[in-house]
């Protein structure tokens, strides 16, 4: 009868030690790091398709891309805009937080946010499908990025965020709201493994 009970639930019982795991290792990694925390001027949402934020005037905009962030798994490839830029905003695009560093700074991290669902704006849709271990990469002044998620934990939607990283490494932040959750934003924290030329 056990065993029965055992690989009739054996999917959920899976999902939940993996669950515990994941959050145990969360706060391990919180206590081993240092936290920046900071006010960010950023709203990421999970949007519907009616939803979609993007004015019309976007039309006759041609993007002038100074890098892009790929993420195989996802299959996401999307530009990056300057930080000044109108459109580096995430009701048109991913959006380079203020308070970034680029990737080529040492030990800087490179902050980026976007929106979830399912509108034409909603770029970090899949970023839920990311695992610890998951590459992503950054294209930036001829040179490859690549970055390994370390790290993925959940913040209050309140207007700030805590950044958990070692400040001794290069970082990648992706931030974005909760997937079927209002009240949280979900950050993942990618750390550097290799620079190429391209």
């Amino acid at each position: 009868m056990i065993i029965s009970f055992l690989l009739f639930h054996y999917e959920k019982i899976v999902e939940v030690a993996n669950s515990i795991n994941s959050s145990i290792q969360s706060e391990i990694f919180k206590e081993q790091t240092s936290v920046s925390d900071f006010s960010i001027n950023v709203n990421v949402n999970y949007l519907e398709e009616n939803e979609d934020e993007t004015k019309k005037e976007t039309n006759n905009y041609t993007p002038n891309y100074i890098g892009f962030l790929e993420i195989d798994k996802i299959y996401l490839k999307q530009g990056l805009l300057p930080i000044n830029n109108y459109y580096n905003n995430i009701n048109y695009n991913i959006e380079i937080l203020k308070v970034s560093d680029f990737p080529d700074v040492i030990n800087g991290n490179f902050i980026l946010a976007s929106h979830s669902g399912n509108s034409s704006i909603s770029y970090f849709k899949n970023l839920y499908k990311l695992e610890l271990g998951d590459i992503a990469k950054v294209y930036y002044q001829s040179k490859t990025y690549k970055y390994q998620v370390v790290n993925i934990y959940k913040e209050d939607k309140d207007g700030s965020v805590g950044i958990y990283r070692d400040s001794n490494k290069t970082t990648l932040t992706l931030i974005t709201c909760s997937k079927n959750d209002k009240k949280h934003q979900t950050i993942y924290i990618l750390e550097l493994v290799g620079v190429e030329s391209y």
